[in-house]
């Protein structure tokens, strides 16, 4: 998971702080969040987002499977993650590796389509902390980029 983390991390620190083309603009964000597991059917988490994207989360799982790797209790998730600023929403999936042993987890938050401000967004951030499967309780960073419609 070292590795993995690794390899995200030093891609993500590549992408630009905001480029203009095509009536599109690539915003830079990068910030932390802290998250709570709320009940529901699944697993379900509530955010407080900082930073550029300042707002509130929530999070449902969709699918939980171990990966089966010996002496490790990493589990692969996919779920439906909504983020609400005050400027919209951004909607999409989010996808990772969780070590249900210490808590750790990398994802990845694949912007699909946004509302208000981010109407027509698309984007990937990547989440980088914890989340105690014990205490529900997680903090986290997050940087990315998402492109948005250039409002004129």
């Amino acid at each position: 998971m070292r590795h993995a983390l690794a390899l995200v991390v030093a891609c993500v620190g590549v992408w630009p702080a905001g480029v203009e083309a095509g009536g599109h603009r690539d915003l830079a964000v990068a910030g932390t969040l802290e998250t709570q597991v709320v009940e529901c059917a699944s697993l379900c988490t509530e955010s407080e987002w900082a930073g550029p994207l300042d707002g509130t989360s929530s999070f449902t799982l969709i699918s939980l499977e171990d990966l089966g790797i010996p002496n490790t209790n990493i589990s692969r998730f996919h779920g439906d993650l909504v983020l609400s600023t005050p400027r919209g929403d951004l909607i999409g999936q989010d996808t990772g590796l969780w070590n249900l042993d210490t808590g750790a987890y990398v994802d990845v938050y694949t912007v699909t389509s946004g509302t208000g401000d981010y109407a027509g967004a698309r984007g990937v951030i990547i989440l980088t902390g914890t989340l105690d499967p014990v205490t529900g309780e997680g903090h986290s960073r997050y940087r990315g980029s998402v492109t948005m419609r250039r409002h004129r």
